[in-house]
């Protein structure tokens, strides 16, 4: 019998002036909350200059710019402007589907090991919450979620499912094959969530986003954020793409005013700089590459990764090497909280920052021995 979770709390990375002001550091480099090391585009830097004087009025409450160029992106997927909505984050539009979706009466299923925030916006609704089981075999698909888990979960009580697509803080895919024949088994009742935070580093290495899925399935919702590629995450901006009646009760729930100016223009601006994206998407596989040939070489297993960070397995050690980069100017991300004790997740940095990070590795465990 799966039981009801209790609250968890959300805990971010820990800061860089914090760790600088405990240890006594200068150079402190932040390696724990999936952001993109290169920091926004110039073009949306420059537009939100531009937006400065102009704060004393309300945004758009409709994001009607940023809806059309999203539409735009996706034109060739047949979605219209009525398709999308604009949430501050994409933790908002999750917000709103628990808050649509579930009650004390309802269960929602997700895999274990999935991104907290969807525990925590279940308990606010007192949902049941049920974990399916991951992958443990060996392997490519290592860690991943275990679909056929997950439909065994499944009862009349389900109302929501999760998918993190690629999942966090395990990095793992699944392909559009493999979701949209899970899907084609499920009850169109249920809601079925497709979280894309991730989705353009997947693509990168030619995994499909769930896009298509939009026009064949009425109960499907994906969300994409601006935090990470677009390297916003400081000014909350996110999307969802669902039916026109989906988005339509999602409107009428959601606060008036939920994204700022600023937000709406440096989003538009950043789907537009192919140029940015590109070089983000190749500084990525560079440093990802290189981080799996040293910790192949350090003999440090980690989970494969279709993302900007890497989960990597340190046992027993974790902690203690965790709490030895603080002290040397590395944080990284302990995932207790996600039930993964002996692993750590590391964001792939610049050169330098993932240079930095493996001496710092390195000496820790030359310490331990």
């Amino acid at each position: 019998m799966a039981k009801k979770t209790s609250t968890s709390t959300y805990q971010p990375g820990r800061n860089i002036e914090d760790i600088q002001k405990t240890y006594g550091l200068k150079n402190v480099i932040k390696l724990a909350s999936n952001e993109n090391p290169l920091g926004p585009s110039k073009k949306a830097i420059s537009a939100a200059n531009k937006m400065i004087n102009s704060m004393n009025r309300y945004p758009d409450s409709q994001s009607s710019r940023l809806k059309q160029a999203i539409n735009k992106l996706i034109s060739k997927r047949n979605i219209s402007t009525d398709n999308i909505i604009i949430g501050n984050g994409s933790n908002e539009i999750l917000e709103l589907v628990a808050r649509k979706y579930l009650n004390n009466n309802s269960e929602v299923l997700f895999c274990k090991h999935s991104f907290l925030v969807y525990k925590i916006i279940s308990n606010t609704m007192n949902a049941k919450i049920i974990e399916s089981k991951i992958i443990t075999k060996k392997g490519k698909d290592f860690m991943g979620i275990d679909l056929e888990s997950m439909r065994s979960k499944i009862t009349k009580k389900t109302k929501v499912i999760f998918i993190a697509n690629p999942g966090n803080p395990t990095g793992t895919v699944l392909s559009i094959n493999k979701i949209e024949k899970f899907v084609k088994t499920i009850s169109k009742k249920i809601i079925i969530v497709i979280d894309e935070a991730y989705y353009e580093y997947a693509s990168y290495y030619g995994f499909k986003s769930s896009i298509s899925l939009l026009n064949k399935y009425n109960n499907i919702i994906i969300t994409r954020s601006f935090s990470k590629i677009h390297a916003l995450a400081g000014v909350r901006v996110g999307y969802g793409l669902a039916s026109k009646e989906i988005i339509s009760n999602f409107n009428k729930i959601r606060q008036p005013f939920n994204v700022n100016y600023v937000a709406q223009t440096m989003a538009m601006e950043s789907l537009s700089d192919e140029k940015y994206l590109k070089k983000s998407l190749e500084l990525n596989d560079i440093g990802m590459q290189f981080l799996k040939l040293e910790f192949k070489k350090l003999g440090i297993s980690y989970i494969d990764s279709y993302t900007n960070f890497m989960t990597v397995y340190l046992g027993n050690n974790a902690q203690i090497i965790y709490e030895m980069l603080l002290s040397e100017g590395v944080i990284l991300r302990p995932l207790d909280n996600y039930g993964l004790p002996g692993y750590l997740r590391v964001t792939i940095g610049t050169k330098d920052e993932n240079a930095m990070f493996i001496k710092k590795l390195k000496k820790s465990l030359k310490r331990l021995k």
